[in-house]
């Protein structure tokens, strides 16, 4: 194949009927353009031109190659312009993976306002419970409750992600609110059925609590849940079993939020929260994943930056809880 440096100038002298108008036009020499053709031709084994002294004219073989290679060249001149000017007008597919529940509860919801300020880039969510190989299964976002250490992609906290106790109204009427976490024992419980079966709920009082319930004066309670009714799957599908008064039930923060402010939901010993796994103390949270950070494509970057500002700016991680406790 030949080199494309030589194509360039070839193309330009015949658009231009001279070297040296070529040569203009590329802000290089004419001697410089006679080179790169007669290297072309050598690679070529072919005459492009017939050159006398007042004339330039193709030759057959020429005329041939020209009509070919000429709009190849316009394809590669626009695909350049098209990925320089990708930053400030991002378009294309963004392949998202999401952890269900975050996906269904909190990043779904979101996703208009973003099409909306692009409308040239278009979104494909996935929801797994296993996260996918960004590379492998061409995945350009992942959002998960991992950090993914050890991993040679980028990853960012995208929010906190607190989990408290929450019931309906209309439960706690029947059954009344429990002042300890003593008083859990005496309630329904909405089960989980996870893999490894019905987990023990980790209870951690908050630091600074202003909220005075019984006289505990350790930190951590165990709670071993129990209730007539369990079910299979996600988390949240405990959450529309409790949204319809059948017992209290253990959800984040940022999914809950919503039935919070509408009072479909009260947060129940708002002082305490379930301790989640992390082993640096920093709470349950939400990470971004993305490949890597040198030429990130246009559209991935506005939309992580996105990510990091809308959940961010909502500071549910922060929320003045006490206000929905039951």
């Amino acid at each position: 194949m030949p080199e494309i440096r030589n194509l360039q100038p070839f193309v330009q002298a015949v658009r231009c009927g001279s070297f040296i108008a070529a040569a203009t036009r590329l802000q290089v020499t004419p001697p410089a353009i006679s080179k790169s053709i007669a290297a072309l031709e050598r690679e070529l084994g072919v005459r492009l031109f017939n050159r006398t002294t007042r004339k330039l004219s193709l030759t057959s073989e020429g005329r041939q190659f020209y009509l070919r290679v000429a709009p190849l060249l316009n394809q590669l001149d626009e695909a350049v312009a098209d990925v320089r000017r990708s930053p400030e007008h991002p378009e294309g597919m963004i392949k998202v993976s999401v952890t269900p529940t975050f996906g269904r509860h909190c990043l779904t919801p979101v996703i208009a306002e973003f099409l909306q300020r692009y409308p040239l880039v278009e979104i494909d969510i996935s929801y797994d419970e296993i996260a996918p190989s960004l590379v492998n299964d061409g995945v350009d976002v992942s959002i998960q409750h991992a950090r993914g250490r050890g991993t040679n992609h980028v990853c960012r906290p995208l929010c906190d992600y607190p989990i408290v106790l929450v019931a309906s109204p209309g439960y706690l009427e029947r059954k009344s609110v429990p002042q300890t976490p003593e008083e859990l024992a005496e309630h329904e419980f909405v089960g989980i059925r996870m893999p490894f079966g019905l987990a023990a709920l980790h209870l951690e009082r908050m630091p600074g609590s202003t909220r005075k319930r019984g006289a505990r004066k350790d930190r951590t309670f165990v709670h071993h849940p129990r209730g007539r009714l369990t079910v299979a799957g996600q988390p949240d599908t405990g959450l529309v079993a409790a949204l319809s008064g059948a017992g209290i039930t253990p959800s984040s923060v940022p999914v809950v939020l919503p039935y919070l402010r509408s009072g479909a939901l009260k947060i129940v010993l708002p002082e305490y929260r379930v301790r989640g796994d992390e082993a640096d103390g920093t709470g349950p949270r939400i990470y971004v994943h993305y490949p890597h950070r040198q030429y990130l494509p246009a559209k991935v970057r506005v939309f992580v930056d996105y990510l990091l500002e809308r959940f961010r700016s909502t500071d549910t991680g922060k929320a003045e809880l006490d206000t929905f406790a039951a």
